[in-house]
């Protein structure tokens, strides 16, 4: 923990947040410090995090372990041709885009008949069970 707050204090240094006013990301108060945000913007958040698979580095630290995230900003940032906010769309046009669709994909839902007699989430009737 002690790390990432080190690697976001640092980052949110520059930016507009760091700022004297009054918001909740500092509790209230002008001069506190910023809490409750991603050390980047939106798409370096979705970038750094898609695909992140350990499992094929050998971790060693030196310094503060999340310099992995770097400055804050994505390559598509850098990239004047690119669409800036693609990750906002009218509908859901992924297949795994939201978690709720996931869920009903890998559960199958909608596909099994029951009888009605499945198990009583509700509580209803368990005393007369007992």
């Amino acid at each position: 923990m002690a790390d990432f707050i080190a690697h976001k204090d640092c980052f949110m240094k520059e930016t507009v947040w760091n700022d004297p006013c009054r918001s909740w990301y500092k509790s209230g108060q002008i001069d506190a410090p910023i809490t409750a945000l991603w050390p980047g913007s939106t798409l370096h958040y979705i970038e750094a995090l898609a695909d992140l698979r350990m499992e094929d580095f050998e971790v060693r630290y030196e310094g503060n372990r999340f310099a992995w995230l770097g400055n804050g900003y994505s390559q598509t940032e850098l990239d004047q041709t690119a669409d800036w906010a693609y990750y906002i769309r009218e509908y859901d046009d992924g297949e795994w885009l939201s978690r709720g669709k996931r869920r009903r994909e890998l559960t199958k839902s909608g596909t099994v008949r029951r009888d009605g007699k499945g198990v009583n989430f509700t509580g209803a009737g368990a005393q007369a069970n007992l």
